[in-house]
């Protein structure tokens, strides 16, 4: 029995110490609670879509800012939305700014944050209306390191 109580006592001393406190490897992680943004418009105008996306950026670390970019909108019947007609808002643009270059929606951060994302799609000044219907893209968010 005091053999047993020996060897016990050595196996609970053993698993206390090898809790050994270490630096947690630093990460940013981004995800959205969408699959897709939907992005209605009418017929003529300019629309706005307020809260059309949330970001939610996890980090335990000290990060760069974000930027956002836009490919062409395309219909299956091969009409275009380019991006210089989509407009994006954040707290850190704070006004609506084309999505013709990369725009930065995020500036650098410690931690953990969210970010809503308002977005504008302007009329077709062209005079010839878009086509009703889906129109697919991609829209990348990309984190860069702190300066």
């Amino acid at each position: 029995m005091k053999k047993l109580l020996i060897i016990l006592m050595f196996v609970l001393v053993s698993f206390g110490s090898v809790g050994i406190v270490r630096a947690e490897d630093p990460y940013v992680y981004v995800s959205v609670e969408k699959d897709k943004v939907v992005l209605k418009t009418i017929l003529a105008g300019n629309t706005k879509i307020p809260e059309a996306l949330t970001l939610k950026v996890k980090s335990n670390c000290f990060h760069g800012p974000i930027i956002a970019s836009l490919n062409d909108l395309k219909h299956r019947r091969g009409d275009l939305i380019k991006p210089e007609r989509v407009y994006i808002k954040t707290d850190a643009t704070r006004e609506y700014i084309s999505m013709e270059k990369p725009v930065v929606i995020s500036l650098p951060e410690a931690g953990s944050h969210d970010i809503v994302v308002d977005f504008e799609i302007k009329a077709n000044t062209q005079g010839v209306l878009d086509y009703a219907g889906r129109y697919s893209g991609t829209l990348t968010f990309t984190i860069l390191p702190p300066a």
